[in-house]
């Protein structure tokens, strides 16, 4: 038995401590918490409040245990108006990892700039995946095919038998009108949903961060994450809404034209046999 002196954050508001249960009545002495420990094994519950809303970085507040502690879990629990863009903890933990699969995307980007096969250039696939990334790769990967393909088409406009022509058209308008769909159906979706920041590790989701640390000396690791309101992200969300609408004022003229190269709709040819008359002699 002794007495566990622990030290708080400067400014904490202590609430209640539970000592296997049951409340004991304690004070803080200059931000330092004296807990009565008596031999066995026992379970302290310490809860204290500061005086300090969501910031940019938001940190676990320092605790000082004065004494060796293992098998520790933290955590953070943001609120539902916070944007999350990186954490910083012990190795166990969450980890943002839109920002790798931006840098991904960002190279692939610079090479289709490059490609003549769409009317896209390099800004505008830059543009095109940093509003997609946030709530959905699927639908970037599905306008990007529809680009190519109608890209194909164009440069494409024979296909053999006049059947396999219109059944080559009917495929491509139906793929057309099902991406027109989707981006119409997106955006909102965009507008209203949450980014989604594929934020994994340790059981960590958007708004709950959790770290493990197995071993520690005195003060407990120190665990951060780095936020903006939501209300950031949902300009921005809203500025690339009007910029795609006006961008595919653009591209749908482009992929009409490309889906009539050659033609719109083959008409079958007609089965024509070459006549014959013939004259049989006559019998006297």
């Amino acid at each position: 038995g002794q007495q566990q002196r622990i030290r708080l954050p400067a400014g904490a508001e202590l609430g209640d401590v539970l000592i296997d249960g049951r409340k004991a009545q304690l004070r803080l002495d200059d931000d330092h918490l004296t807990l009565p420990v008596t031999p066995g094994s026992h379970q302290a519950s310490i809860s204290f409040r500061l005086q300090q809303g969501a910031q940019w970085r938001q940190q676990l507040p320092t605790v000082d245990l004065s004494a060796p502690a293992s098998n520790l879990n933290l955590g953070i629990k943001l609120p539902r108006d916070r944007w999350v863009l990186a954490t910083r903890g012990p190795t166990l933990g969450p980890a943002v990892l839109y920002w790798a699969e931006l840098v991904v995307f960002i190279l692939a980007a610079l090479l289709l700039g490059r490609t003549t096969l769409t009317p896209l250039r390099t800004h505008d696939w830059l543009l095109l995946g940093l509003g997609f990334s946030t709530f959905s790769w699927g639908v970037l990967l599905l306008v990007a095919a529809w680009l190519f393909v109608m890209g194909w088409r164009a440069r494409n406009p024979e296909f053999g038998q006049p059947v396999w022509f219109n059944l080559r058209q009917l495929v491509l308008a139906l793929f057309s009108v099902g991406v027109v769909l989707t981006l119409v159906s997106a955006i909102p979706m965009a507008l209203l949903g949450n980014p989604d920041m594929h934020v994994a590790g340790n059981g960590s989701w958007m708004h709950e961060l959790r770290w493990f640390a197995d071993r520690n000396v005195g003060e407990l690791p120190m665990a951060a994450a780095y936020s903006a309101p939501l209300w950031i992200y949902k300009l921005l969300i809203l500025l690339w809404s009007l910029w795609l609408s006006f961008a595919l004022v653009r591209w749908l003229p482009w992929a009409w034209q490309a889906l009539r190269a050659g033609g719109t709709w083959a008409e079958p040819a007609a089965d024509t046999a070459p006549g014959a008359a013939s004259l049989a002699p006559g019998k006297e």
